[in-house]
């Protein structure tokens, strides 16, 4: 393959600031990916730039949509209302290949309240979800291309001795994803701060790492005032270090109930440094955490449910050391090989038609 095949890639690459969301840690992943396994010239289109310099994102979009014949774009809400028409129209005119590798988990809503998204989305070669259950919902909303294709990272996997694991107090456990309300940040806190009162020691603790959301800065500034050194916010860190950072842990907590949570990102870091997953059962997240396997599911946002989980794992070092063993396994099946694989054949056979 010669360098005079291209392909464009639409999506948010964080312009040069060190952002860690989630959508922009999978726009990056992909780019690296098929830069590594390709010799393409990949002609990237940042929508970083849409407040920051909308003209040379605008600039940027049009040299894409002229220079190349496959585009991958990765789009979050309003990101979609402004390329879907556009790209939809370039797809009828100009016949391009559009391949639509969905953030998120609530596309579906989109299409509920913007009913044209429908043509759109089957306009495109293909729009690849992260799980069954947002295939299962869009089919029956009439788009009828979807494919699955869960996150995946390129991550060191834990090398655990499993012979010379044991535990002790306090029980460590971790929240890794961006800190917001709706991801259950306060549930944990007071989860852990209830346990530990109910018991007269630190028994168990709490670091919490992630991007704090613009939103919630002040509010989760205030918390950390009232907690006690149970609760500690250790910042952030980058999602190829994300193994290294976490792999000490007791469990990973993960009480979201983000209505645009899809896939998260920070379940496969999770499995790949051997933590089991303690998560609502919420949109997909029992598709990839399996109760009682490689994890616990609890049924709802309630404080009393989260805490009960994260009683019953300490009650039981045996079940989380098999947990571990089982999270190590699961991790195996993000490894992008596989899907970039299947990415670049579904490319090169629109390409050779």
């Amino acid at each position: 393959m010669g360098r005079d095949r291209k392909i464009g890639i639409i999506g948010h690459f964080g312009g040069k600031e060190n952002i860690l969301d989630g959508q922009t840690i999978k726009t990056k992943i992909l780019y690296n990916e098929l830069d590594e396994a390709t010799n393409w010239k990949i002609i990237k289109v940042d929508t970083y730039y849409k407040k920051k310099n909308p003209i040379k994102l605008l600039v940027d979009t049009f040299k894409c949509l002229f220079n190349t014949k496959d585009i991958i774009v990765l789009l979050s809400g309003n990101g979609m209302k402004f390329y879907f028409p556009l790209l939809s129209f370039f797809v009828n005119k100009f016949h391009k290949n559009i391949y639509h590798d969905v953030i998120g988990g609530n596309l579906d809503l989109y299409v509920s309240k913007y009913p044209k998204f429908k043509n759109y989305l089957n306009s495109f070669q293909v729009n690849w979800v992260e799980t069954e259950g947002m295939k299962k919902k869009l089919i029956d909303q009439g788009i009828n291309n979807c494919e699955v294709m869960p996150n995946f990272k390129r991550l060191s996997i834990a090398n655990i001795n499993f012979n010379e694991m044991h535990f002790t107090e306090p029980y460590r456990f971790c929240l890794f994803s961006r800190v917001m309300k709706e991801k259950g940040v306060e549930e944990a806190i007071e989860a852990i701060e209830t346990i530990n009162k109910e018991v007269g020691r630190d028994i168990c603790t709490l670091d919490i790492y992630g991007r704090i959301d613009d939103g919630y800065v002040e509010r989760f500034e205030e918390l950390l005032t009232t907690v006690t050194e149970a609760i500690q916010y250790k910042g952030m860190v980058p999602y190829d270090k994300s193994v290294e950072a976490i792999k000490d842990y007791y469990a990973l907590l993960f009480p979201t109930y983000w209505k645009g949570e899809g896939f998260p990102g920070t379940i496969v870091d999770a499995f790949s440094a051997g933590l089991p997953v303690i998560a609502t059962d919420w949109n997909c997240n029992s598709e990839i955490v399996d109760d009682g396997i490689n994890g616990i599911l609890y049924p709802n946002e309630e404080i009393k449910t989260l805490k009960r989980a994260i009683e019953f794992l300490m009650s039981d070092e045996k079940l989380v050391e098999m947990m571990k063993k089982n999270c190590i396994k699961s991790a195996n099946r993000f490894q992008p090989d596989k899907y970039i694989k299947d990415i670049i054949s579904r490319i090169e056979i629109e390409k050779n038609k």
